[in-house]
């Protein structure tokens, strides 16, 4: 694989970052108001109308090769499209997002141990050495600079709803190595937002029947605009530029690029908040861009 291919799956993985970074702030926003189930359909039933209209033909085409693959892509549209949102709406209804955002630190390294595990992937110590470092970075930013209050973060249960959406993802980021081989990314990602929206629907309609029906009557325009970002960053856009730049990098140095998210979090709060950039903001950037170089590092 030349270096060029190799930088583009990087740059991908990174752009899929800046989407998620922007899914923090306003699921956060979002989540107070929003049951979770409803916030997720809201999300990926018009990104699957849009996948659906822009890329029906090729997807038609494919189905016969896609077939003997729908048990895994039904289990990534579970995890990746499902559980991971969902779980980390519903955590951050009571948690706060610095405690969601440090259990997403945790992922990288969580990949390099379930990929030993299921896949006997051998850890290379660099590859440990730059997560880890990846993982003070955001330590750093999460803290503001401060390791110490690491030890006033207090468990409750929305911090086991951040803890399951985390482990959902570091689960989607080694199963995705198992994706059908041959097939488009626009036809992938079609095909699994597709059953994952099935799979939603019945959810969907309970929770809109009990308790959203009201609740989506009376938000905001500012609230929808909210959710348009939802569908067409987060969701289409992010998705699609990580499911590439996973298949080019891989799941055990692509996930170390998850730590992106939490920096690019912070820094719109910073642009959208007005909060000032401050030398914690500089270290922790440093610290999370060199282990990412380190897990890149080849050699």
């Amino acid at each position: 694989m030349s270096r060029a291919s190799v930088k583009l799956g990087y740059l991908s993985l990174i752009i899929a970052t800046l989407f998620w970074g922007g899914n923090f702030v306003l699921g956060k926003v979002l989540s107070t108001t929003v049951p979770p189930i409803t916030l997720t359909y809201l999300r990926w039933l018009p990104a699957f109308l849009i996948l659906a209209i822009l890329f029906y033909r090729p997807t038609l085409r494919a189905i016969n090769q896609l077939k003997p693959a729908l048990g895994i892509m039904w289990v990534l549209g579970l995890l990746g499209v499902i559980l991971f949102p969902a779980t980390l709406y519903q955590g951050l209804k009571t948690t706060t997002a610095l405690n969601a955002s440090l259990y997403l630190a945790v992922v990288p390294v969580l990949v390099l141990f379930l990929n030993r595990l299921a896949f006997k992937e051998k850890i290379r110590p660099i590859i440990l050495t730059g997560a880890i470092i990846s993982l003070v970075g955001v330590f750093w930013l999460l803290t503001q600079g401060d390791m110490f209050r690491l030890a006033h973060i207090s468990v409750n249960q929305g911090d086991l709803w951040a803890i399951a959406s985390t482990v959902s993802w570091a689960v989607y980021c080694c199963v995705i190595r198992l994706r059908p081989i041959g097939i488009s990314n626009t036809v992938f990602l079609t095909t699994l937002v597709g059953l994952a929206v099935i799979t939603l629907t019945p959810f969907f309609i309970y929770e809109l029947f009990t308790e959203s029906a009201n609740i989506l009557a009376n938000l905001t325009a500012l609230q929808w605009s909210g959710v348009g970002y939802l569908v067409i960053g987060p969701s289409i856009l992010s998705y699609a530029f990580w499911n590439f730049g996973i298949a080019i990098v891989g799941s055990a140095k692509g996930s170390v690029m998850t730590n992106f998210t939490p920096l690019f979090a912070a820094l719109f709060s910073i642009l959208l908040l007005n909060e000032p950039v401050q030398s914690f903001h500089i270290i922790s950037a440093i610290l999370i861009t060199v282990g990412v170089l380190i897990c890149s590092y080849k050699k």
